[in-house]
């Protein structure tokens, strides 16, 4: 039986990707596959699009049907293996959006646009217990301490703590590009706009951070306010097989969009490059401390 998962990880993307071009360079289709281990077409599609988990003597059926060699039988095994572990994030899964999570916590590379309010990566507990609150005042707490203990563990895995840990060659770069706009939307009040502030300068200061963060002025103009696009992110990964992503962030879950057309990733990559080249550089201040507050 395949098994059915709570959200597929970039190992068993890069798992169905491998049976994919295993499969075309055998020079079969989906329906002949189908045809030769007496499934319906659907069956092999889902595990190509890592909807669901082939066992191992499915596998082991498919490498012979794609005449793999001896020597990489093994390999892809242990490729299945790994694609059957569930996420980092699974105990969080209820609350997680597993897409996002999933390529984000993989990557190597994440470039962000954030015009409205602080990314996820970038936000004190406080700053995004306020937003919560704004999104959904009647959710139950108990979920919402899920969500915060989520986008913790998630800050942790993906660019690791502020000041450095010794650990800066996994974790992801994150390079993001923040309208001033942003800084000067009070979330949650003072006090916790203070803190916030506080700690993007820490980030900003800290010459060994993976964090780079720039800050565009009011009156400059940029592809990305003229194109209207929201919040986005552009992922790469070191996984063969795994094209760059760009992700466009909703204010729900449903309305988030994923794509690895190369199109629409390539043309959002160069609007980031001339708006990131219009911005102050990295290490830049910021343009108002947590005393400008009041």
């Amino acid at each position: 039986m395949s098994q059915p998962r709570s959200g597929p990880t970039v190992a068993l993307r890069c798992f169905g990707a491998d049976l994919r071009r295993r499969r075309e360079a055998a020079g079969m289709t989906l329906q002949s596959v189908a045809e030769k281990i007496k499934k319906d077409r659907a069956t092999p599609a889902r595990w190509e699009n890592a909807e669901t988990v082939p066992n191992p003597r499915m596998v082991g059926v498919l490498l012979d049907l794609y005449e793999t060699p001896a020597g990489e039988r093994t390999e892809v095994l242990r490729a299945l293996a790994e694609a059957k572990k569930p996420g980092w994030w699974h105990p969080w899964r209820e609350v997680a959006e597993v897409g996002v999570i999933d390529l984000e916590s993989a990557a190597t590379s994440i470039r962000s646009y954030a015009p409205g309010v602080l990314p996820d990566l970038l936000q004190t507990t406080e700053y995004a217990e306020a937003l919560m609150s704004l999104r959904n005042p009647y959710e139950d707490p108990a979920v919402r301490r899920l969500r915060l203990e989520l986008l913790e563990a998630r800050k942790e895995h993906t660019i690791g703590g502020a000041g450095g840990d010794g650990k800066g060659d996994e974790r992801a770069s994150l390079w993001v590009l923040l309208e001033e706009a942003t800084l000067r939307r009070r979330v949650g009040g003072p006090g916790v706009m203070a803190r916030q502030l506080d700690y993007l300068e820490a980030r900003i200061a800290d010459v060994r951070s993976s964090v780079a963060i720039q800050v565009i002025p009011p009156r400059v103009p940029h592809p990305l306010a003229i194109s209207l696009c929201g919040h986005l992110e552009i992922l790469r990964f070191k996984e063969f097989g795994m094209g760059e992503r760009l992700i466009q962030i909703g204010l729900h879950p449903s309305m988030t969009l994923i794509t690895d057309d190369s199109d629409a990733v390539e043309n959002y990559r160069m609007a980031v490059d001339v708006t990131s080249g219009l911005a102050p550089p990295r290490f830049t201040p910021l343009p108002l401390t947590s005393k400008d507050l009041g």
